[in-house]
């Protein structure tokens, strides 16, 4: 795996470690010749690192040891509200190292310039046809090279997006988005285990990911709502709004991916945070809490203000 990029964006060419509390993935990322540790023994953060939680303990330890540490500047990846296997972590980890850090910071500039000086745009490419507007108050969050360049803890999945997201269902969403968007992939998140959901959800997303990853799909949204996915003639419309429980069929998120660099290495069956930033847009629903947090992922579209 190299890593020369991405040391040399973020860390100055200076050694980073790995951090987490899997011993097995420590092992894999040793025999991988990596500096590691595993996150229990540390009573600070290294100054430069990549952590991966596979439990919710290790990522609020993550976070405890980050308010500690003055010096630092670390690369956090969630993988327990994902998928919680080495084999993952290992995956993710190899994207991760392939990433363009530089080029991805810098676009994400120049999408945050477009959004901010446009209103209305219009996506093409990959089959796409849609349309988003941006209301007044629609806030954009996008990470800089100067968010970067003293000390921080980020999670990986902001390097590589600008996105709005509508989280709190009280409040009016930032975006109106309508049209149709083909779906080459999709990322499943629930934070912890809500009884209002059926059981069985899981094995069914994991089926409807795999199937997606195999024969794509189309997704039809209007004015925000999800009215069809498609794989082939097989409509899923009804598994969608069984799992994000509260927030329904209703869009929570858009983004614009930047990550030009993993495209040939990606594979959509893989439930990976790493994903979601593949150059292209996404559209998501549900908010993780109440019911999964289900993201679209449709790459090679591209976004063009409406003059």
């Amino acid at each position: 795996m190299s890593s020369a990029n991405m040391i040399s964006t973020l860390f100055g060419n200076e050694k980073f470690s790995i951090i987490a509390d899997s011993k097995e993935f420590l092992g894999e990322c040793e025999h991988l010749g990596f500096y590691t540790a595993h996150i229990s023994e540390l009573k600070n953060l290294p100054k430069n690192s990549i952590i991966f939680s596979f439990s919710n303990d290790a990522a609020k330890i993550t976070f405890e040891l980050a308010k500690k540490t003055e010096n630092k500047k670390s690369i956090f990846c969630a993988t327990q509200v994902f998928e919680p296997s080495v084999a993952n972590a290992l995956y993710s980890l190899k994207l991760l190292l392939s990433s363009n850090f530089e080029h991805a910071l810098s676009t994400q500039r120049s999408v945050l310039n477009m959004l901010n000086s446009n209103e209305s745009f219009v996506l093409s490419g990959n089959e796409a046809n849609a349309q988003v507007t941006l209301l007044p108050h629609a806030q954009p969050y996008a990470l800089l090279t100067e968010d970067v360049s003293g000390n921080f803890i980020q999670s990986v999945a902001e390097f590589f997006e600008v996105h709005y997201a509508h989280m709190n269902s009280q409040e009016p969403c930032p975006f109106s988005f309508s049209g149709t968007l083909k779906i080459e992939g999709i990322l499943t998140v629930l934070r912890k285990h809500h009884p209002g959901l059926p059981e069985g959800l899981k094995i069914s997303l994991n089926w409807l990911s795999d199937r997606i990853s195999q024969d794509n799909a189309i997704l039809s949204v209007t004015d925000n709502i999800i009215t069809s996915l498609k794989t082939n003639s097989e409509e899923h419309i009804k598994l969608l709004d069984l799992a994000t429980g509260a927030r329904g069929l209703k869009l929570t998120e858009f983004a614009i991916g930047v990550n030009d660099s993993i495209a040939p290495n990606i594979d959509y069956q893989i439930n990976s945070q790493m994903n979601e930033g593949i150059s292209g847009v996404h559209v998501a629903i549900g908010d993780g809490s109440s019911g999964y947090h289900i993201d679209f992922l449709s790459p090679a579209v591209t976004v063009r203000p409406i003059h």
